[in-house]
């Protein structure tokens, strides 16, 4: 027999309520209505029933437990005075203020601020946003040692989550402690907490869908075991558009200030600074057979006492760990002690791999022990590396000291002060100097019809180059001798006296297209001309400070 629609929908409408908090009504009735809501969050969930929704107003609340219950709970509506529920006149809830700092739930030094259960198997998922956790032994919990089975598809959006924890604690997280299946931590501020293994963030995915931690302030929280200060991942994790700074490890020895990846985990998008722990992984340590990629982010700033201030690597437990760096800026991060390896630091059977990425300014970039590799291709370093498309030079950031390192350009870079572009009297080598193969399409015109190096290549904010790959403002610079021109079997480039001895030379055809690509030092002798077919040609060379020079020739070997 069919059954009408409207009975199948209608235990979910049934169950689809809204219960309202105010810790200011203070009358003698408290129904769960915007008219007479309840005091405490505690009693509206104790009164929910599955999958409904919970408004809180401004105001301060106690620990809370879900009982099991999927819900939503959602804190900054502006509510009602005293007096208006004395009178019943009832608050305001029909839109929350975007500010989570309105509503602050609390635990105390000895109990969790949120914790989150589940007691079946049925479908489940729960919602907690705008709202602040604060001053908690630890903030929020949803962790298998307390329910059974795991708690999954947890959101928690724009919170903030600080102060939780206690000084010298080594138990996991103090922030957010998080493990299951499907959880987003989306848009949050977490800092300043104190605990174990990651303590601003602890997650283990298990075996299902993956952890997403993307638009988060993640900052100086401090991890007092040996692992870890800032976000502790194991299981699979997205960790997207975050910035994670100044989180640190307050320990004799450990490694991973900022991050710390046991799993499989995609990072992209990411500014990680200023960072620290003791021995090495400042910014980020892949371990215990951990497997991670790093897509365009920003690295700069992290430090450890050893070495490794940056990016490290270690084989443990179930095998040897690997880092797949493509379009990464890994740049001024230190160590005072060691061996170096401030960029990437390879240990014990560890494996990493970089293309299209910057390292500068790390004092030494590389350092990989026996029985680990490194491979490196189209990457400008300070340290040499073999590896093809590999050079070394400035890449004129921008403005390091405000943390813009956007690559400079004669023809456009974004600032983020102005928001707007702007552009530079040099140009930097880092621009089209890409893997070819590569692909550029999120690069705005006009651009060399190549990527970039570093964390913007291929993004919206690449900084620009003359789509024909010749700048039309530059005038050929009659400083650059060429012979014998027209050219004919070869070509002799030669530069001033002040031209420097680390360029890279172009040569582009009349579309601006690259027909030829090489390292020269004051003089060059082209013997590949005899290769080109007769017509106009440029030569683009890049000094190792940024300066451009342009130099028009002909090739014409005659009959």
């Amino acid at each position: 027999m069919a059954v009408p629609l409207s009975l199948l929908l209608f235990p979910i409408l049934l169950h689809a309520q809204v219960l309202h908090v105010d810790d200011s009504n203070l009358s003698a009735t408290q129904n769960g209505t915007a008219q007479y809501p309840y005091r405490s969050v505690q009693a509206a969930i104790m009164n929910a029933a599955l999958n409904d929704t919970i408004k809180v107003a401004a105001g301060s609340y106690g620990p809370t437990d879900n009982l099991g219950k999927p819900l939503v709970l959602r804190g900054g509506y502006p509510g009602g005075s005293t007096t208006d529920y004395d009178a019943g006149l009832g608050g305001d809830f029909l839109a929350p203020a975007s500010d989570p700092a309105l509503t602050v739930i609390s635990g105390g030094p000895d109990s969790i601020g949120v914790v989150l259960t589940r007691f079946d198997f049925d479908p489940f998922s729960l919602v907690i946003s705008n709202l602040t956790v604060t001053n908690s032994m630890k903030g929020i919990v949803c962790d298998a040692l307390i329910s059974w089975p795991p708690v999954e598809n947890v959101t928690i959006s724009d919170c903030i989550i600080e102060n939780n924890g206690q000084i010298g604690a080594t138990s996991l997280g103090a922030g957010i402690l998080v493990h299951g299946n499907g959880h987003q931590l989306l848009d949050n501020v977490i800092r300043n907490n104190h605990g174990g293994r990651g303590a601003g963030i602890s997650g283990n995915s298990g075996t299902g869908d993956s952890l997403l931690v993307q638009g988060n302030l993640i900052e100086n929280n401090t991890g007092y075991d040996d692992h870890c200060g800032g976000v502790y991942l194991g299981g699979y994790a997205e960790i997207r558009n975050n910035i994670i700074a100044g989180n640190q490890l307050q320990n004799s020895y450990g490694w991973g200030g900022g991050v710390l990846i046991l799993g499989t985990a995609h990072m992209s998008g990411n500014v990680i600074r200023n960072n620290y722990c003791p021995s090495y992984g400042g910014a980020v340590f892949v371990d215990e057979g951990g497997i991670l990629y790093m897509d365009n982010d920003l690295i700069y700033g992290n430090s450890t006492s050893l070495e490794g201030a940056a990016i490290a690597a270690d084989y443990g437990g179930p095998g040897s760990s690997y880092v797949y760096l493509t379009n990464c800026t890994i740049a001024n991060n230190h160590a005072t002690g060691g061996l170096g390896g401030n960029a990437v630091f390879v240990d014990v059977s560890s494996f990493a791999t970089a293309i299209n990425c910057i390292f500068y300014g790390n004092g030494d970039d590389f350092h990989v022990t026996g029985g680990s590799s490194l491979t490196v291709t189209y990457t400008l370093s300070e340290e040499p590396v073999a590896g093809q498309g590999n050079f070394q030079g400035d890449p004129l950031f921008a403005d390091t000291a405000n943390g813009d390192f956007h690559l400079r350009s004669t023809i456009g870079r974004y600032d983020p002060q102005s928001q707007s572009w702007v552009t530079d009297g040099m140009h930097s080598p880092a621009i089209d100097a890409g893997d070819p193969a590569s692909a550029y399409v999120n690069e705005p015109s006009p651009h060399g019809s190549r990527i970039n190096l570093g964390h913007d290549g291929n993004t919206a904010y690449a900084s620009l180059s003359n789509a024909t790959g010749i700048a039309p403002a530059l005038e050929d610079d009659p400083f650059i001798l060429t012979y014998p021109n027209p050219a004919q079997s070869e070509l002799t480039i030669t530069l001033p006296e002040n031209g420097g001895d680390q360029s890279d030379l172009w040569i582009l055809n009349e579309l601006g297209m690259e027909v030829l690509h090489s390292r020269m030092g004051r003089t060059i002798v082209l013997s590949e001309i005899a290769l080109l077919a007769d017509g106009a040609y440029v030569a683009r060379i890049t000094t190792a400070s940024g300066t451009i020079h342009w130099k028009k020739f002909l090739v014409s070997k005659g009959e």
